[in-house]
């Protein structure tokens, strides 16, 4: 049993509805009270008396403030109905009359004794009472309200179809739903509990307020009835109003909902013989460009514009970041089939996740606006490094080297390897320019930050061309020269042009290669530079001690006569002496604004057999990787705020036949690009199962990571990408997709009513058009059982009939005592 409690005490006026007639009797009764303080004032300036000058403008002055009152209460009673529906009103009203009557019994009577007037004026007023009640028909109710009543989920379609409007100058279908919502739950909120959704696929529960509809956008680009019904249900709705178009296009079943338990009623917004082919409509189809790009270089993008009824009108496209504009470009629109493309162009300054916006002002023509905008997420890194390695011969130092430098994320090496005389295999290419043959200029010298030479001789090389490499070092780029047989000493580098460039003195030493394996040692130097950063331990210390973590032995290197005065050595050979000093292994020097290395060895190879499964903490791949970095000077290029992990689907919708690529860019804790990491992605689908896949990361593009997957089914699935590195977690990201039928959100604009009908036919409902929400208010409340509605006992505070004698009675009252006083 629902016990009922009284929640309120109300005044009902069953004449309230006639707020003209309410209106009027204030307005004549202020119209009468100003007219008898302009009577009074000039009385009061006829009289000779000033006691009776003085009374009669006290009077007349409290008459035409009265009175300006009553007119500004008329007014306000027909302007703002809630001044006619309240009890102030009644008793502002009889406030007037009873002030109206006391001023009428002080002047025309003033000269009779208080007793007199006092008996007067109580049995007018209380004639002028009567027949207020009887014009205003009062009724006292007591509002009773059940401890349980139900709960109504009112949801509105917020899919693209409703973001249409079916006529010019006319709301749109979601505009026109919220209106019409708002005014049932005026009429139900004493009923229910209401609860507010919008189903556009990103707002899945109920909303904060009705309020919230007017911040969202009709955007969504799947509908899904049952899915929007029984998000409702599910947060607790005994039963739901849709307000919709009707077009369905999502995973979900009609028939479903035969056995939901909550009657659902529905109400189509939006015309039946609208056709998409008519209206006029821009959409953006997709962005075109690159998901990750440098720091600090340009970059394009292609937006393709599809649109209908709308040619040769002229529109401008932004590309904006946060709301700002980047760029805009002016284009003359072409409708049809074939869709058009415009190019935008935008150079990033911050390392970091970057969300673009492609947007397109709408149009009064346009009956929707859910086209109009498009985002496209890039991740933006630190530039890579050009690299460029030349090598005289195929040997075992060259196949691990190069793919080491190729796999680096952060390195773009181009290689030309020479397999026989006159003929260079060639990898790579630079800023996506092929290189066809070694470089012959200062400018192409130029276009790389580090230059790496193998095995090869002075020969090698024309004299124009050690110049301007000799020039692009001096102009800021890196140099180094590995260990080989050929190259050096040997090889002729001592008398040739870039002979100023190495750090080492290039003179011919006996034995000119030293063959003994052995263990690079550190020195001071060596041990606190950044190219040996994080592997100092796997060299021999300075001090003598071994290596704590004993790498492969190298065996042997080129001997060097020893470093230049500006050279720093890091490395040496401690088992040989060269002209009475160590060996050096690595030494490094500044050379005008640019870096240059010699490292002797050339079996660094046995270092990545042997410890490739430390993956990318490999001290070889660490060894190279560094020292191509302090070449480029890396240091001084802009750094991220570390590790990320950026979703990068390219679209937001799918056919149901197409596959979908996930793709991810992820960058490690020092910021930089890695194909280290283990990246997961799970995958909600629009019935709410979970499945878990794993990425791959990219062989052409380090830091990427991909997947292909086959939805299963219709609607919304939503993507949750983490990725891991050695036990820490860089990072999560999300993102959403739409997997549609053929049948896309646009594609179809006229309602259906024929699918909110049979959806209130399945529940139990009722289906209405919006023009009858009045009516269905009604209908859903006389549906609900008794002991569930909330009671009103109504007690009128009136009887026409004795009211009417009582009236009668106190007036003649009143006139027989005026007769009786002799008083006209």
């Amino acid at each position: 049993m629902n016990i009922m409690t009284i929640a309120a005490i109300e005044i009902h006026f069953l004449g309230q509805h006639d707020v003209a007639w309410w209106a009027l009797v204030v307005l004549v009764l202020g119209t009468a009270l100003i007219g008898y303080g302009i009577s009074q004032l000039r009385r009061s300036v006829r009289k000779g008396h000033t006691g009776d000058r003085q009374d009669a403008g006290k009077n007349s002055l409290i008459s035409l403030a009265a009175g300006v009152a009553a007119i500004i209460f008329a007014i306000a009673a027909v302007l703002l109905p809630k001044m006619s529906s309240v009890p102030v009103a009644l008793i502002f009203t009889t406030a007037t009359v009873g002030l109206t009557i006391w001023l009428f019994y002080k002047s025309v009577f003033g000269y009779l004794g208080k007793s007199q007037i006092g008996i007067l004026f109580a049995l007018r007023l209380v004639a002028a009472i009567f027949l207020l009640l009887m014009l205003f028909q009062p009724v006292l109710a007591l509002v009773q309200r059940p401890h349980h009543i139900g709960t109504l989920g009112v949801v509105i379609d917020a899919s693209g179809s409703m973001s249409v409007n079916d006529a010019p100058n006319q709301p749109s279908r979601y505009l026109q739903s919220t209106l019409g919502a708002k005014m049932l739950i005026k009429d139900l909120r004493d009923q229910f509990h209401i609860l507010c959704f919008a189903y556009d696929g990103k707002h899945n529960g109920p909303l904060a307020s009705p309020r919230e509809w007017n911040r969202i956008a009709p955007d969504g680009t799947v509908t899904d009835l049952p899915a929007a019904i029984k998000m409702a249900t599910n947060s607790g709705a005994t039963a739901v109003v849709l307000f919709s178009d009707g077009i369905q296009n999502g995973p979900g079943k009609i028939g479903s909902l035969r056995h939901l338990g909550a009657p659902v009623y529905t109400v189509r917004v939006g015309s039946i013989s609208a056709k998409a082919t008519g209206v006029p409509q821009i959409e953006i189809v997709r962005i075109e460009g690159p998901q990750t790009a440098p720091v600090d270089t340009q970059v394009t993008l292609t937006a393709v514009i599809r649109s209908t009824s709308l040619s040769d009108r002229t529109v401008r496209v932004f590309l904006d970041h946060n709301q700002k504009p980047l760029q805009s470009h002016r284009l003359v629109l072409h409708s049809g089939r074939a869709p058009q493309s415009v190019k935008l162009e935008f150079t990033p300054h911050h390392v970091g996740r970057l969300v673009l916006h492609v947007r397109i002002p709408v149009l009064p023509e346009e009956r929707s606006s859910a086209g109009n905008t498009q985002e496209f997420p890039m991740l933006i890194t630190n530039p890579k490094i050009q690299m460029l390695y030349i090598e005289g011969r195929v040997r075992p130092e060259v196949g691990p080297l190069y793919n080491d430098l190729a796999m680096n994320p952060n390195i773009s090496l181009v290689s030309l390897i020479r397999t026989r005389p006159g003929y260079f295999m060639i990898r790579g290419s630079e800023a996506g320019k092929p290189l066809t043959g070694l470089p012959t200029t200062l400018k192409q010298w130029e276009r790389f930050k580090v230059i790496m030479l193998g095995d090869v001789s002075a020969d090698f090389l024309s004299p124009q061309q050690q110049s301007d490499l000799k020039q692009a070092v001096q102009h800021g780029a890196g140099f180094i020269m590995i260990g080989g047989q050929r190259n050096f000493s040997v090889g002729g580098w001592g008398e040739s042009r870039l002979a100023p460039v190495f750090p080492v003195h290039l003179q011919m030493t006996t034995p000119s290669q030293l063959s003994a394996a052995f263990i690079p040692q550190l020195t001071a130097f060596g041990a606190a530079s950044p190219i040996l950063q994080g592997i100092a331990g796997w060299f021999t210390q300075p001090d003598g001690k071994p290596a704590p973590q004993r790498l492969p032995d190298l065996e042997g290197c080129v001997a060097f006569a020893g470093p230049k005065a500006g050279a720093t050595v890091l490395l040496t050979d401690p088992a040989a002496n060269v002209n009475g000093k160590p060996a050096i292994v690595l030494a490094v020097q500044h050379y005008g604004k640019g870096r240059s290395a010699a490292f002797a060895g050339d079996t660094t190879y046995r270092w990545r057999l042997i410890l490739r499964t430390l993956g990318a903490k490999s001290p070889y791949q660490r060894f190279w990787g560094q020292l191509v970095e302090w070449l480029a000077g890396q240091s001084k290029t802009k750094t991220s705020n570390g590790p990320s992990v950026t979703a990068m689907i390219r679209k937001q919708r799918y056919q149901s036949s197409e596959s979908v690529r996930l793709r991810v860019a992820v960058t490690d804790m020092h910021g930089q690009s890695t194909r280290y990491a283990d990246v997961h992605a799970l995958i909600t689908d629009a019935a709410g199962k979970t499945r878990t896949v794993r990425l791959h990361a990219e062989a052409r593009q380090p830091g990427m990571y991909k997947r292909r997957i086959m939805p299963h089914g219709l609607g919304k699935y939503h993507v949750v990408f983490t990725a891991d590195m050695h036990g820490h977690t860089l990072g999560q990201d999300t993102s959403d997709f739409y997997v549609i039928s053929p049948s896309g959100e646009m594609d179809k604009l006229a309602a259906e009513p024929a699918i909110l009908q049979r959806i209130a036919r399945l529940t139990g409902g009722s289906y209405a058009e919006l023009a009858g929400i009045n009516a269905l208010a009604r209908r859903i409340q006389a549906a609900q059982p008794r002991e569930s509605k909330i009671q009103r006992t109504a007690y009128p505070l009136y009887n026409n009939k004795v009211f009417f004698l009582l009236f009668i009675a106190a007036l003649s009252c009143e006139w027989f005592l005026r007769r009786k006083w002799q008083l006209q």
